[in-house]
């Protein structure tokens, strides 16, 4: 089976400095000696490319990192990492090197690789791409035939320049990288005369929208930067001030749907823009043309958990209808909320159904006046624009907290309330409001996760009741290695390997203490004293 990664790229995308890549995603630091420790997680300090948890007390590299807390798996950890890398600084142990001088590899006399590549592979118009190369910002390498995207700035000078290998077959066939040197302020784009820019993650993808899209298309302005970082548009909308409709346009799947979100988020803090999503109909626009060519293509990948989150919003709108008065009432607000937090804190282990329907009343309760300050009467109906409010404000990026820090979040968000209300200003109060409620969903759809995950996990281990094979444990040596033995040897003999092992790894990895041990093998073997073998225990007497 062909490796996911080399091992040049694994260990590209854990010499990430992690600070780094903490600011690009607009997360702010606190110095702390030597170190610099995460403002939203506190007990989380990053030198270089190592981090540690002191709550936790583990820590890692930066694929360790972004699986931990970002909630990506390990190949979306690592594809993050590397989409990343021409933006971010990378890591030499607790020292900082010069940054190498930019300079653009030397011309090809012809272009004949990169005509041939970007036409017969990657399926181009032929007119866009003599536009670019008539501007300088395509051309072909001399010593590797590569394509060069060449990114300017103000004044026309070349500051950045991304490679893409023209191999079809081969080693090289999938190079690509940035030019050492190279500013991500001006990453490859073309600019255009009107309000509107568009935004992609590679060169090729915005080349082939351009293709796909070519009506007038040099009134616009289109950018490439390199992945999901925000650095090089952020220069752009600086310097070119009479735009404000922003389209992103980036992958069709999981890391480009939370980068879109992650970039209209930051957009919207940052100025007054009008900013839309245009989405392709398979992985990228470049896949739509070679599905249009009749080749094999990549298709798109949905969020599930952005698809799981609209469901709930089904789900809760239908459950909320027997759950609590349609009228607001501070003092049960405040009842409710503390019976909540003492559900979550309190010494006893929580009930999960108790405690969900409990979260579940309190994001009914705050819809319900936020329905309310927005001037709406009684009751919340179906179509109140809270439930849109709810769909609009998810963000599948920011679904990837722990239950303890969604729980934190919550009662920050409470604490904010109740200042507004004590602030006596409305529009304070309704988006007080608006953010407890999201935070309240946040959590409620990661509970309800969790609740489902754990049902699921108890129906795939263990076996049966009817069954379990019996094991005479009972009376022997209670030491849980030896009581481990004599159910795996069970377990083996009834012809349940499978079995055996997945009992030994729940223990090894899960098991906490003696008694949850115990509890786990029960779920697998019947203990008994004395009994007569319905089977035989081939070996043993």
């Amino acid at each position: 089976m062909a490796r996911m990664f080399s091992e040049e790229q694994i260990a590209m995308a854990n010499s990430v400095d992690i600070a780094s890549f903490l600011q690009m995603q607009g997360e702010a630091l606190i110095k702390s000696g030597k170190d610099m420790r995460w403002a939203r997680h506190t007990s989380i300090t990053v030198r270089g490319n190592r981090f540690y948890d002191w709550k936790a007390e583990a820590g890692g590299y930066p694929i360790a990192f972004v699986q931990r807390y970002f909630n990506y798996n390990f190949k979306q950890a690592v594809e993050f990492l590397l989409s990343n890398v021409g933006d971010l600084q990378m890591s030499v142990p607790y020292e900082k090197t010069e940054k190498a001088e930019f300079k653009l590899p030397e011309k090809n006399e012809t272009l004949n690789r990169v005509y041939g590549y970007l036409l017969n592979t990657r399926f181009l118009d032929k007119e866009v791409i003599d536009e670019f190369v008539r501007k300088g910002l395509i051309y072909e390498d001399k010593e590797y035939h590569n394509a060069v995207f060449v990114g300017l700035d103000e004044n026309g000078v070349a500051r950045h320049g991304h490679k893409r290998g023209t191999a079809t077959y081969g080693k090289n066939q999938s190079f690509r990288g940035n030019i050492e040197g190279s500013d991500p302020l001006y990453p490859f784009h073309y600019k255009g005369s009107s309000n509107k820019v568009y935004v992609f993650e590679a060169p090729i993808d915005m080349l082939s929208y351009i293709s796909l899209n070519k009506a007038n298309w040099m009134e616009n302005s289109y950018i490439a930067l390199n992945g999901l970082s925000k650095i090089g548009l952020d220069h752009f909308l600086d310097v070119h001030p009479n735009i404000n409709k922003i389209y992103l346009c980036l992958d069709h799947d999981i890391a480009g749907i939370e980068g879109a979100e992650r970039i209209s988020d930051f957009l919207n803090e940052k100025g007054s823009y009008t900013i839309s999503c245009i989405r392709a109909r398979n992985k990228d626009f470049n896949e739509d043309l070679k599905e249009q060519n009749n080749v094999e293509f990549i298709k798109s990948t949905d969020s599930p958990k952005y698809q799981e989150a609209m469901k709930y919003v089904s789900n809760i709108k239908s459950d909320f209808k027997t759950i609590v008065k349609d009228k607001f009432q501070e003092d049960e607000f405040d009842s409710l909320f503390a019976k909540f937090y003492y559900s979550f804190n309190g010494k006893e282990p929580r009930d999960d159904f108790k405690f969900q329907a409990q979260l579940d009343r309190l994001l009914k309760m705050t819809m319900i006046h936020e329905h309310s300050l927005l001037g709406f009467s009684h009751p919340l109906s179906d179509n109140s624009p809270v439930w849109s409010y709810l769909k609009q404000d998810y963000r599948s990026y920011r679904d990837n907290g722990n239950t303890k820090k969604l729980f934190e979040n919550v009662c920050q968000s409470v604490a904010d309330y109740k200042n507004c209300v004590k602030g006596n200003n409305r529009n304070n109060l309704v988006k007080a409001c608006r953010n407890l409620s999201a935070g309240l969903f946040y959590m409620d759809v990661h509970y309800r996760r969790e609740i489902y995950k754990a049902m699921e996990n108890k129906q795939a281990y263990g076996l049966l009741e009817e069954e379990r094979p019996k094991a005479k444990m009972i009376g022997e040596d209670g030491n849980i290695f030896n009581l481990m033995g004599i159910a795996s040897r069970t377990l083996k003999s009834a012809g349940y390997e499978e079995k055996a092992n997945e009992m030994f790894e729940r223990i090894t990895f899960n098991a906490k203490s003696y008694d949850e041990a115990l509890n786990i093998i029960s779920e697998y073997v019947e203990p008994v004293e004395n009994y007569e073998e319905s089977f035989q225990m081939k070996g043993f007497e």
